[in-house]
């Protein structure tokens, strides 16, 4: 398998356990079409950890792009771990796996300081 069969296959198995998941599943469920959003999903994760172009263009600006979904702090944390788990289950090679979680602590650090991104309740 390649390292992009290993993108997909990670994202597919995280994003199967995202979707239902008791405290951020709700936000999916928003997306008429999960199914066609997927590939935009995929071909962000090419982009960031092997550099693949794509004839569309991800969502580059990934704040802009969940700044309407009003983000909970908390599930910033739960999609980290639902995340960790899912890489920790698939058997990528290692330097994709590092590579992987280096990319994963800096979203998380971007989201968990972005003032815009998350509803004021918490």
């Amino acid at each position: 398998m390649n390292n992009a069969a290993f993108v997909a296959l990670v994202v597919h198995r995280f994003y199967d356990k995202a979707r239902t998941d008791i405290l951020i599943g709700y936000h999916f469920a928003r997306i008429a079409d999960f199914a066609t959003h997927m590939p935009r999903i995929v071909a962000f994760w090419e982009t960031q950890l092997l550099g693949i172009t794509h004839k569309f263009d991800p969502p580059l600006d990934v704040i802009k792009a969940h700044m309407p979904l009003r983000i909970h702090r908390g599930e910033v944390g739960r999609w980290m771990k639902l995340f960790r788990e899912t890489l920790n289950e698939v058997q990528i090679p290692d330097e994709l796996k590092t590579d992987w979680e280096q990319k994963l602590t800096q979203f998380e650090q971007v989201f968990l300081r972005h003032p815009l991104l998350f509803v004021s309740s918490d």
